[in-house]
């Protein structure tokens, strides 16, 4: 045969698949691979003088972990943050990272690509599919079976409710969410619940995370909002409430003079607003070291724990005031 051998030469003088040729070689065929199979895997590999990919051969030996960190969108600037934590936690430790936007479609992880991967930090709080046996943790879903880090949202929702109400606002809209994933219907029901128990009318409603589509919304709603008195307006997320921002511009609503404005995550955008938005701090680049963190331990045998809950904590700034009514 000319040339270096490929794992594809292997796979078919074994009679069998690429994936269970990786498994083999990278030592991840125990559970997964007959004995006879490996035996035939080992036989082709020394009759064909294969030689593994040094790189995939140091992260299967214990000098660095590849890792999948499979999100909905990487191009949304909190799932950047996240990210970054995912690589400093990871800096100096010789791994690979797998950064992949799996779009509206559920990830599926196969057996056939879990045999490059090490483990899988999985950002996408609906759920997946994920090969047995690969190490999985689960980003900001507290609902995920096993282990994973999420926030304690509902702390966060109550305390931006309770600085509504100390500013005065008795009616407010919130902007959920499109999926309704644990993360978010858990920021709605407890802000909800809250601002209700203050005798509050809050009414809620579904919108894209997307800035275009919240300014059209808004552009669509303002009008009812204003008849039905609305003081204040919630968004799931800040992309959300950008977009809200961008679309009471446009219509030359002053904000907070008019209607004041609260979101969630904190992302870099937020702050340098006009005006700043008031959020409810989200530790995105925390989460994201902390995942990664406990995936190692995993992927080097450590037991497997519950959801590790990280505090959030409410920023203040000038996107809310008092009602205009209350100011006379």
């Amino acid at each position: 045969m000319g040339g270096r051998a490929r794992a594809s030469d292997v796979a078919a003088r074994a009679g069998v698949s690429v994936a269970t040729v990786s498994f083999v070689v990278n030592g991840k065929a125990r559970g997964r691979v007959s004995e006879a199979t490996q035996e035939r895997v080992r036989a082709a590999v020394a009759e064909l003088g294969y030689v593994a990919n040094e790189t995939a051969r140091a992260l299967a030996t214990g000098r660095g972990h590849s890792i999948a960190l499979l999100a909905h969108d990487m191009t949304n600037p909190f799932t950047a943050q996240v990210a970054a934590g995912v690589a400093d936690a990871l800096a100096g430790r010789a791994s690979l990272v797998l950064a992949l936007s799996t779009g509206d479609q559920a990830p599926a992880f196969t057996d056939a690509t879990a045999s490059t991967v090490d483990g899988v930090l999985l950002n996408w709080p609906g759920g997946a599919t994920v090969a047995t046996g690969t190490p999985v943790v689960h980003l900001d879903d507290p609902d995920a079976p096993g282990p994973g880090v999420c926030f304690d949202v509902e702390a966060g929702a109550r305390a931006l409710a309770r600085h509504l109400l100390d500013l005065g606002h008795r009616r407010v809209r919130y902007l959920d969410a499109a999926r309704p994933w644990a993360t978010f219907t858990r920021r709605r029901t407890a802000l909800t619940e809250e601002l209700t128990r203050a005798g509050a009318d809050v009414q809620a409603e579904r919108c894209s995370i997307d800035l275009q589509v919240a300014r059209e919304l808004t552009l669509a709603r303002w009008d009812t909002w204003r008849r039905d008195g609305v003081t204040a307006v919630v968004g799931a997320t800040d992309i959300q409430t950008l977009g809200v921002l961008s679309g009471l511009t446009q219509l030359g609503v002053a904000v907070p003079g008019e209607v004041s404005l609260g979101s969630f995550d904190d992302i870099a955008f937020a702050a340098v607003a006009g005006p700043a938005l008031t959020t409810v701090r989200l530790p995105a680049h925390e989460l994201g070291r902390r995942a990664a963190e406990l995936l190692g331990e995993l992927i080097d045998g450590g037991p497997a724990r519950g959801q590790v809950v990280l505090p959030v904590g409410l920023v203040v700034r000038e996107s809310t005031g008092a009602p205009s009514t209350l100011l006379g």
